[in-house]
């Protein structure tokens, strides 16, 4: 192989890793404009092969969602874009089990006394 065929082969690997990562950006944009929450991995790959990038592998995919900085997180079923949580983030809000100011006051007790 001649260089000049490997440098054409690389620039057109280049040329598709730039194109599937703004393909994959715009895709993910256009989904939190619409405020979804999760995209199914699926229906993600079948939108990319519908625009030129057929027979992309998921982890293809992976990598390119990754790395694109749009997503919070990505498996097998759900890709979950930046603007929302991700699935294994704890969003319950519960009452802490400490009385902080009580906390404080009794540090503060103890600071003066330690003082005197």
């Amino acid at each position: 192989m001649l260089i000049n065929e490997v440098i054409s082969v690389q620039e057109k690997d280049e040329d598709f890793a730039a194109g599937l990562l703004a393909k994959v950006q715009d895709i993910i944009t256009v989904a939190m404009s619409r405020d979804i929450k999760k995209i199914s991995t699926k229906k993600f790959l079948k939108i990319l092969d519908a625009n030129g990038y057929t027979d992309l592998t998921l982890d293809q995919l992976k990598l390119a969602v990754d790395k694109s900085g749009f997503s919070n997180s990505i498996d097998d079923d759900v890709i979950v874009p930046k603007d929302e949580l991700g699935a294994d983030i704890d969003t319950d809000e519960q009452e802490p089990t400490v009385d902080v100011s009580q906390m404080a006051g009794n540090q503060a007790l103890s600071d003066i006394k330690a003082e005197l």
